[in-house]
C-alpha cells in the first residue's frame, strides 16, 4: 500500500514539474504580440496603441512596441504594415436564418447588393420591376432541377416597384407555384397555383386580419400561417445550408467578430440550433455566435411559466462559440420598409393605420412575465406610436418590479418624435437602431406617407446620444448590408441612395458611430466586458483595416477595404475565404 501511494506521489510531483518547465522554458508558445500602423482601442484611456500582447484568446497587455517587446521578447510577433486595427466590429441584431433563407432566392431589389458570388443591380419602376420579374423566372425555370420547385424572388417594394397581387402573378405565372417575398420580410404575395398546392383556401383565412385570400396577400402574424402551408416548398435543408454558408462569408467579410441572432427559434428553434451547430459552433468559424430567443417560440403561450422554463433550458446550451443567453426577443408594432409602424398623429398621409405584432396589453403580459424572471427584454420597435407604447410600459413595469439594470433595448426605431429620447433615457432603455432606413426610405417616405418632417429625421441619432442614451447601430441583415462601417456611414453623413442630405443636425461623429458598432453594441447584449474594445483581460478580437477611418474622408467610411479580422488571437484574412 506504502508503495502504490509513493508512486502516485511522485507521478503528481512529475506533472507539478513538468508544467511549470514547460510554462517557463517556452513562452513563446504562449504569447504573441500585434502591432500596426495603429491600433484603435475604444478605451478612453489609452484611445490608441501600437502593439497589444496576446495569450490563449485574451489581450494580456496594450501599449508601445518596444516596451511590450523587451517584456515579451520571445513571443511570437505578427505585424500589419499600413494596417490600422479597431476592436472586431459587433453586430447585435442579425438573423442567420432568415439571411439562410433569403439568400439563395432570386433577388430584385431597388438597390444594388455585393454578395458572395453574385452582384444584384438595381431595379426600380412598375415596367422595370415586372420585366426583371419575368426575365428572372425565365432563368430560374431553363435551371430548375424538380418539378415540384417554386419559384420565389425578395425584394420587391411597392413604392419602387409598383403594385402587387395574386391576379398580376396568375397573369405573369399561370402554371408555377410563384411567390413574391417584400423588401421587408413581413410580407409574402403568393399566386394561385402556390395556394392550391398549399391546400390554403378562403375560408382558412377569413377570420386572420393579416391575411387576404383575394389578393394572396400575407403579412405580419399572416407571414406565419403561410409558412405553416407553405414550409416545406420554402424552407428547405439543403439550401439552408448554402444560405448560412454565404452568411459565415458575409460576416466575416464586414469585419465582424460577434453576432447576436435577435430572434433565435424564428423557424424552428431545433432545427436552427443543429444547423447553427454544424457552421457556427467550428474552430474555423472567426466570429461568436449569442441567440436571442423569439418569446413566441418558446411556448404555445408566450406569457406563460412554461416559457420561463423552456428559456432556461435553452441557457445550459452551447459554449462561447455558440451560446443562449438570458435576454428574450419581443415584437411591438409592423415593418418599417412596409409602412406598418404604428405611427401617432397625424398617421400615414394617405390614410392607411400602421399594424401591431402583437397587441399592446399582450406584449405587456409577456414584458411582465420576463421582466420578473429577470430577463433582459429587446423589442422590436419601429414608429413612435410604437416607441410610445413601449416607454410606457416598461416605466410602469420598473415602478411595480424595480430593478437596477434592466438595460432594456428597443430596435430598429425607425422614427420617434422629438419628445421621445429623453423619455427612452429617463426609463433607463438603451438603442439598437437601424440607420439604414433613412438611406434606402428617407427620400421616398417623404413623398409617400410620412412627409419631409417625419422621413427626414428617420433615425435620430444625435438626439439619442444627446439625452444619454447608449446607442449602437445593426444591419437586421438582410434588411441591410451586414456591413457595419456602411451603417456607421450613413449615420456620420445621412445621405440618402438619391445623394439627399437629410438632418443634417442628426449626424454622428466618425469616433461616436464606431462606438455604436464596438463598445456600444456589445453593451446592447451584455458583452462589454469581453468584447468591443482593446483592453487587458478583454478577448483578443480585431478588425484589420486598410485605412484609418478617423483620418479618411467621412464622406468615404464605408469605402475602408477590410483586410480580415483576429478572433480569438487567431488570424482570417478575407481573401483566404
Amino acid at each position: 500500500m506504502k508503495t502504490i501511494l509513493s508512486k502516485r506521489l511522485i507521478l503528481s510531483l512529475f506533472i507539478v514539474v513538468a508544467t511549470t518547465v514547460y510554462f517557463l522554458l517556452e513562452p513563446s508558445s504562449n504569447y504573441k504580440i500585434i502591432s500596426a500602423d495603429s491600433i484603435i482601442t475604444m478605451n478612453p484611456e489609452q484611445p490608441r496603441v501600437e502593439a497589444a500582447v496576446i495569450q490563449s484568446g485574451k489581450i494580456l497587455a496594450t501599449g508601445d512596441l518596444i516596451s511590450l517587446k523587451q517584456q515579451w521578447a520571445d513571443a511570437e510577433h505578427l505585424h500589419f504594415p499600413e494596417k490600422t486595427l479597431a476592436p472586431g466590429f459587433i453586430e447585435n441584431h442579425l438573423h442567420p436564418a432568415m439571411a439562410a433563407l433569403l439568400l439563395p432566392f432570386e433577388w430584385i431589389t431597388p438597390f444594388e447588393w455585393s454578395l458572395p458570388g453574385k452582384q444584384v443591380t438595381s431595379t426600380q419602376g412598375e415596367i422595370n420591376y415586372r420585366a426583371a420579374l419575368k426575365a428572372s423566372f425565365t432563368d430560374w425555370r431553363a435551371q430548375q432541377t424538380s418539378d415540384d420547385d417554386w419559384f420565389i424572388t425578395w425584394g420587391y417594394h411597392h413604392l419602387f416597384h409598383g403594385e402587387m397581387s395574386r391576379a398580376l402573378l396568375d397573369q405573369l405565372f399561370p402554371d408555377k407555384p410563384v411567390i413574391v417575398w417584400h423588401r421587408s420580410f413581413h410580407e409574402i404575395w403568393a399566386n394561385s397555383k402556390a395556394l392550391e398546392l398549399a391546400a390554403i383556401t378562403e375560408e382558412d383565412l377569413a377570420s386572420h386580419h393579416h391575411a387576404d385570400f383575394e389578393t394572396g396577400h400575407f403579412f405580419e402574424t399572416g407571414l406565419e400561417v403561410a409558412l405553416t402551408r407553405f414550409g416545406r416548398h420554402v424552407i428547405k435543408p439543403g439550401r439552408m445550408m448554402d444560405g448560412l454558408n454565404q452568411v459565415t462569408d458575409i460576416v466575416h467579410r464586414g469585419g465582424i467578430t460577434t453576432i447576436a441572432d435577435m430572434a433565435a427559434g424564428m423557424f424552428d428553434m431545433t432545427v436552427e440550433w443543429w444547423l447553427f451547430r454544424w457552421f457556427f459552433d467550428d474552430s474555423d468559424t472567426p466570429f461568436r455566435t449569442r441567440l436571442i430567443p423569439l418569446v413566441e417560440r418558446l411556448a404555445e403561450e408566450a406569457d406563460s411559466e412554461e416559457a420561463i422554463q423552456h428559456s432556461q433550458l435553452l441557457l445550459e446550451k452551447g459554449n462561447d462559440q455558440l451560446q443562449y443567453v438570458k435576454q428574450v426577443k419581443l415584437l411591438a408594432d409592423g415593418a418599417f420598409y412596409s409602412q406598418l409602424m404604428q405611427m401617432r398623429a397625424p398617421g400615414y398621409h394617405d390614410g392607411h393605420s400602421g399594424q401591431w405584432i402583437t397587441p399592446p396589453d399582450q406584449l405587456e403580459k409577456v414584458a411582465s412575465r420576463f421582466w420578473q424572471a429577470d430577463y433582459q427584454l429587446h423589442i422590436h420597435t419601429n414608429g413612435d406610436l410604437g416607441a410610445e407604447v413601449v416607454i410606457n410600459m416598461i416605466e410602469k413595469l420598473q415602478q411595480k418590479y424595480p430593478r437596477e439594470d434592466h438595460r432594456t433595448t428597443l430596435h430598429h426605431l425607425g422614427y420617434i418624435g422629438p419628445d421621445q429620447a429623453e423619455k427612452i433615457a429617463d426609463n433607463g432603455i438603451t438603442v439598437s437602431a437601424n440607420p439604414y432606413y433613412l438611406y434606402t426610405l428617407g427620400e421616398v417616405y417623404a413623398e409617400q406617407g410620412l412627409g419631409e418632417e417625419r422621413a427626414h429625421t428617420i433615425f435620430r441619432g444625435r438626439d439619442l446620444l444627446d439625452a444619454g442614451i447608449k446607442l449602437s447601430l445593426h444591419s437586421d441583415f438582410c434588411m441591410a448590408p451586414a456591413q457595419p462601417l456602411r451603417l456607421a456611414s450613413v449615420a456620420v453623413n445621412r445621405k440618402g441612395a438619391g445623394g439627399l442630405q437629410m438632418a443634417k443636425d442628426q449626424r454622428l461623429s466618425v469616433h461616436e458611430a464606431l462606438q455604436a458598432i464596438t463598445i456600444d453594441a456589445a453593451y446592447a447584449i451584455q458583452m462589454e466586458n469581453e468584447v468591443g474594445s482593446i483592453e487587458e483581460g478583454k478577448l483578443a478580437d480585431f478588425v484589420i483595416l486598410d485605412q484609418d477611418p478617423y483620418t479618411v474622408d467621412p464622406t468615404l467610411l464605408q469605402d475602408i477595404p477590410i483586410w480580415g479580422t483576429i478572433f480569438q488571437g487567431r488570424l482570417f484574412p478575407v481573401s483566404e475565404r
